[in-house]
């Protein structure tokens, strides 16, 4: 059985990511996390305006380290990489005009790693998304369970961590 990691803590269940329908920026209709399934995931989800914003500090040191690999050591890590915005309730409203800003923004380095879910926040609250002003990352094993939960701003500590799992030297 896997452990779920939240921070530098421990907890002894596993939890499978939801299964959701999400859109690729160029409109094609991709499961998650089906589609990442047998590789691990890094899956970086946000709700809100400052949960976006957060989120951005994410950007670089993820594609840095688990895209483009520019490290001496990243050459070792397999990871699929995800920025998921979900557009729920009201917000659905705008998704349309947020994803046509994402294209026309297309010199971004991780566009083709954002996928956009517009519907029910209830698969999410279910894995402790719930709060719309903070990102949530995900790391899940190649069977789609959460192994690793981080929470708020890049902070370099959680890659120690995330490192740690996918090189088998957590404690």
């Amino acid at each position: 059985m896997s452990a779920l990691l939240v921070g530098s803590c421990f907890t002894s269940f596993a939890q499978s990511f939801p299964t959701v329908e999400a859109e690729t920026i160029s409109g094609k209709t991709v499961v998650v996390p089906g589609e990442f399934a047998g590789r691990y995931a890094l899956i970086g989800v946000g709700a809100g305006k400052q949960a976006e914003e957060d989120l951005r500090t994410w950007q670089t040191p993820v594609y840095n380290k688990f895209i483009a690999k520019t490290g001496l050591m990243d050459q070792l890590f397999d990871v699929e990489v995800c920025f998921l915005p979900l557009f729920t309730g009201a917000s659905q409203a705008v998704k349309g005009k947020v994803v046509k800003k994402l294209r026309e923004n297309n010199e971004s380095m991780v566009l083709e790693h954002v996928l956009v879910y517009s519907g029910d926040r209830g698969p999410f609250e279910n894995i402790g998304v719930d709060d719309k002003n903070e990102p949530y990352f995900f790391l899940l094993d190649p069977r789609g369970e959460i192994v690793y939960r981080a929470v708020g701003k890049f902070r370099q500590k959680y890659f120690d961590e995330i490192e740690d799992i996918l090189t088998g030297t957590e404690n």
